[in-house]
């Protein structure tokens, strides 16, 4: 049973690692016909996970307070202008993250706790962004990106009646999450502040290892909130550089640091 549990939690512990929201990188569109190149950096502080088949725990126990503690991403996004006011892109790059979770018995007692550290994993996405300028220097836009990565990890579990430690390194399977997000900014001369809220769908899930006869099959976790807000500038430094500070709140406690240069 203790190994049936721990291949339980290696495996849910590691899903949460696989995606995490992205940044929208900015207000504005590149333009008809140029293209922007550029980098986005995102630090997680907190994002909260959950399982959704519990019972490969066995069913005396259930996990919870899944939830990553820190996680990193470093992406190239290329943009393309299809419009004045529209823009596709493709994002590539890698994501790491470490995260913890716990067990509890049918009683409601914690048995075990579980920390893991994921390795860095390769990343992609694709999306597009719409920005229509409005009077008074006001801007409306929406953000629409799909976003898919997954990597390993060294997991290890602590039984807290014992106080014994096992790790083990785990494969996850494939996560993916895509997002919808509606904004509204302002030029402020060289500044564009935006705010907005976001609506996105994060799932991942890992089969069954060919190699581990004991493991009860296949796992599936998503994100425990749906729904944040976000809020970020940009700043133009000539005609072409332009620099980007996001942070993002509820489902997630995160920011973002991007630079684009635009052709």
């Amino acid at each position: 049973m203790r190994k049936l549990i721990f291949l339980s939690l290696a495996v849910l512990l590691c899903l949460p690692l696989a995606v995490y929201a992205a940044s929208i990188g900015g207000a504005e569109t590149q333009g008809k016909g140029k293209i922007g190149v550029g980098f986005d950096s995102s630090f997680v502080f907190d994002r909260d996970f959950q399982s959704k088949n519990t019972s490969v725990l066995g069913a005396n126990y259930k996990l919870n307070d899944m939830k990553i503690d820190q996680g990193y991403g470093e992406m190239l996004k290329v943009s393309y202008g299809l419009l004045d006011w529209l823009d596709v892109y493709a994002r590539l790059g890698a994501e790491q993250a470490d995260s913890k979770a716990n067990a509890y018995d049918s009683a409601g007692v914690k048995q075990y706790t579980a920390k893991s550290n994921s390795d860095w994993g390769f990343a992609w996405g694709l999306g597009i962004k719409g920005a229509y300028p409005l009077k008074n220097n006001w801007l409306i836009g929406a953000d629409l990106q799909y976003l898919r990565s997954g990597s390993g990890a060294k997991v290890s579990y602590t039984n807290v009646n014992t106080g014994v430690i096992t790790s083990t390194t785990y494969k996850s399977g494939a996560g993916y999450e895509w997002h919808i997000a509606p904004y509204l900014g302002y030029k402020l001369g060289n500044l564009i502040p935006y705010l907005g809220v976001r609506y996105s769908d994060l799932r991942a899930k890992a089969k069954k290892p060919a190699d581990q006869i004991n493991f009860p099959g296949n796992v599936k976790s998503e994100a425990d909130d749906n729904v944040g807000v976000f809020v970020g500038t940009d700043y133009k430094i000539g005609e072409h550089w332009k620099l980007n500070l996001e942070g993002r709140f509820v489902d997630e406690t995160a920011m973002s640091f991007g630079a684009t240069y635009r052709f």
